[in-house]
């Protein structure tokens, strides 16, 4: 078996950001711990190969992301047809509990509050316990996990009768959500190589907007031929179920969990099954790697908590991603969620509908139609781009574009007795609105995979979309009262509120958030550690990437299997 030199080398010199190391790494320097001192975790030479080839060369482990993505697909139709049924005729029907004016039935704005309040209750819930189940038994069982909650939600729906059946059903289906929404990308994160990582993570956001879109078409589709019915709609729930069960089976487990959990041997047969059948791939080689980056955060660990005594000391010490250079990266993949929620994401998402009857727009469930379709358009643009342009420079496009638009809006907002022509214009910049918030959030979801530590990663996931689901519970309970006729009736001029709120965390945004593309596990914590300005990520040259090219340099090997067979060599 191969040795764990052969994922170590000696450590380049390099130009420092600073004069001085960071105390802690000068603290574990001094004591012996792998990664840090006269050696560096290496980089695979695989990890140079171009993007077009690594999606061939790592076919197996491709179709396991997209496969694990498509759990997002049943996210996204969730989260539109809960939000978009409520203008179905027959779901006021039978759920409504208050008349308008004129004395027509409609759903009462304290239900609808209490709605989209528990349902982002149970996201930042799942956010925040689902990941002691993925570190403590797996990805695989708290997959398992998150489906039971999906189910029990879908269970409600179909059966429920009366407002407060939907209460629970909320509840379920967003413990399912929120679990799902961190849990895939983490899991995509540790099964595919960095180059390919930035597109298939997107993959997650394709399939949410596709889910999405399947829901708008069809309660567009019943709304034109049977306006009175919506159980069908939710029965075909239990379809997607179905499909997300048959795939939660197929997948492997994590290596990345297997080498925390001292689970070698299974280890390095999740990764032969995911890349063994790769010519000159060395599976012994590329298994150290991981092993040699869950060994140097292990000892980081010990250094800063001592040995672990169990379950409960594991608990305490998740206040670690609060801390120091963990505290940041935290912050990292919390910025995004909190960005995009407080940029009016719940006048767009959970309420779009609502939105769109306050608008003008005469066919809301043609409007939430075209926000889905939208959303493609442009998940499947930043597939193409992420790694090219870099996560930074398309984030902070986003953010620049969303904040202006929302002035535009509430601008929109402020012209009395509006024309038809006028609200045709407000609903295209509607669309330009989700198009740049949706752009914002898929990147989220890149940054809450990728920033954490190894080590953290589900658990940094976990509280930072926790943290942006806490700041969606605010608007989701508030925005119907924002928009009601009945309440503040600011109509359009929301997006004034938004703007203004959103305006301090968009400024920031410039000095937080770095570039995480083709970077591996260990170049990251090399960066964090080194505390690298966010805005020299995606130009500092690592030390993996120094020694790589000093071992290319030195055999004259251009050959990623070659190359690596070098390297092994020399231990």
């Amino acid at each position: 078996m191969t040795t764990t030199r052969a994922a170590i080398a000696p450590a380049m010199s390099h130009p420092a950001e600073t004069d001085s190391k960071p105390p802690l790494t000068e603290e574990l320097e001094h004591a012996g711990l792998p990664g840090y001192g006269d050696e560096v975790i290496m980089k695979s030479p695989f990890e140079e190969l171009g993007f077009r080839k690594t999606l061939v060369v790592f076919r197996k482990a491709t179709l396991m992301s997209l496969l694990a993505a498509f759990s997002a697909s049943a996210d996204g139709y969730q989260i539109a047809m809960t939000g978009s049924i409520i203008a179905n005729k027959g779901f006021i029907k039978t759920y409504g509990t208050a008349h308008d004016s004129s004395g027509n039935l409609i759903l009462d704005a304290n239900v609808l509050a209490a709605w989209g309040g528990l349902q982002s209750l149970g996201q930042g819930l799942g956010m925040l316990s689902m990941h002691f189940v993925a570190d403590r038994f797996g990805r695989k069982v708290a997959f398992f996990s998150l489906w039971l909650a999906l189910l029990g939600g879908v269970c409600c729906e179909s059966f429920g009768r009366i407002w407060q059946t939907w209460l629970v059903a909320k509840l379920l289906s967003g413990y399912g959500v929120g679990s799902v929404q961190f849990l895939t990308s983490t899991y995509i994160t540790e099964i595919v190589p960095s180059r390919a990582r930035g597109f298939l993570l997107l993959f997650y956001s394709i399939w949410y907007a596709v889910g999405q879109l399947f829901a708008s078409a069809a309660l567009k589709i019943l709304a034109n031929n049977q306006p009175y019915n919506y159980l069908d709609l939710i029965y075909t729930e239990w379809a997607m179920l179905g499909i997300m069960l048959g795939v939660y089976f197929f997948i492997p487990e994590s290596p990345w969990w297997c080498a925390n959990h001292d689970k070698d041997e299974r280890g390095r047969a999740i990764v032969a099954r995911l890349n063994g059948g790769i010519e000159g791939y060395n599976v012994d080689f590329h298994y150290e790697i991981i092993k040699r980056t869950v060994e140097r955060e292990r000892a980081i660990s010990k250094a800063l908590h001592g040995e672990s005594l169990g379950f409960w000391q594991d608990v305490w010490a998740t206040r670690e991603i609060f801390m120091g250079v963990n505290g940041f990266r935290t912050l990292v993949a919390f910025m995004p969620a909190a960005v995009q929620q407080i940029s009016g994401l719940a006048v767009l998402s959970n309420y779009s509908s609502y939105f769109a009857h306050v608008a003008g727009f005469a066919d809301p469930f043609l409007f939430s139609l075209l926000l889905a379709i939208c959303a493609i358009i442009v998940t499947v643009l930043q597939a193409l781009t992420t790694d090219l342009v870099g996560r930074r420079t398309l984030f902070l496009g986003s953010v620049v574009v969303t904040w202006v638009v929302l002035l535009i809006v509430g601008g929109m907002g402020l012209i009395p007795n509006k024309s038809a022509a006028l609200n045709k214009l407000v609903v295209f910049f509607a669309l330009v609105w989700r198009m740049s918030s949706t752009a914002t959030g898929n990147l989220g979801w890149s940054y809450v995979a990728e920033t954490g530590s190894s080590r953290l990663r589900a658990k940094t996931a976990g509280f930072s979309a926790a943290g942006g689901v806490c700041v969606g519970v605010l608007f989701s309970t508030t925005v119907p009262y924002m928009l009601n006729a009945n309440y503040a009736n600011w109509g359009l001029k929301t997006c004034f509120f938004f703007a203004g709120i959103s305006f301090p965390l968009c400024v920031a945004s410039f000095f937080v958030m770095p570039d995480t593309s083709k970077r591996t596990p260990a170049e990251l914590d090399e960066m964090f550690e080194k505390k690298i300005r966010p805005w020299r990520f995606r130009a500092y040259v690592t030390d993996a990437q120094r020694a790589l090219q000093a071992e290319r340099e030195r055999t004259g090997e251009t050959d990623a299997a070659q190359l690596q067979n070098n390297m092994v060599g020399k231990a």
